[in-house]
């Protein structure tokens, strides 16, 4: 709304994306400083995770929640892009250590969630989108042996809509997926940030 007026959403897709992905997490903040037990620390746009959630309701641990959007193909059985869900060469790869784009190291959570925000494009359409779906999964469960982009180091997901409701990735668990993307097959693009930081950690 500006100065009264309501104005269609924008159409390039991830500038809707990133005003949907607003909308829920404001959302969530809002549950879960109702919610008893939980305690709630927040992530910045360009950081991992979106939220942590801890505290009494999560046993005393620390869980990621990254908010994700996520568009169907016309045919509706499938995402038109793989959702990225990691960074494959930092703080994925070294898990032990801090990066800046992580809130603490991988390593720290007990359990990575991912919720995903599935939708319908309409261009026409003043609110551009239609039959908003929320799937929350750990994030190990819907990951692909597939990057989410060709040029960047994104670990991506599935693309099938029911594999990733019902969380049927394309790994059996979680050691066995961290196992296939922390191999040197994957062959990584070296991180500078890595490089300085294992530095730090040999020298003491």
């Amino acid at each position: 709304m500006h100065r009264g007026h309501l104005l269609p959403l924008p159409t390039e897709p991830a500038v809707l994306a990133n005003l949907v992905e607003i909308e829920l997490r404001e959302r969530l903040v809002a549950a879960a400083k109702t919610t008893p037990g939980v305690e709630l620390r927040l992530g910045t746009e360009r950081s991992y995770p979106d939220l942590e959630l801890s505290g009494p309701a999560f046993g005393n641990t620390c869980y990621a929640a990254d908010i994700k959007c996520a568009r169907r193909t016309k045919s509706g059985k499938s995402l038109q892009s793989r959702i990225a869900l990691y960074t494959g060469n930092t703080y994925f790869l070294w898990p032990q250590l801090k990066f800046s784009g992580i809130l603490r190291p991988f390593d720290d959570y007990a359990g990575h969630l991912a919720v995903v925000a599935i939708y319908n494009f309409h261009k026409d359409r003043p609110e551009r989108i239609s039959d908003l779906r929320m799937v929350v999964q750990e994030s190990w469960k819907i990951v692909s042996t597939r990057r989410a982009s060709g040029t960047r180091e994104y670990i991506g997901s599935v693309k099938d809509i029911e594999q990733l409701v019902a969380g049927q990735g394309e790994f059996a668990s979680a050691e066995e997926f961290e196992a296939y993307w922390r191999a040197p097959a994957r062959n990584w693009k070296k991180s500078l940030e890595a490089e300085s930081l294992l530095r730090r950690a040999i020298e003491g």
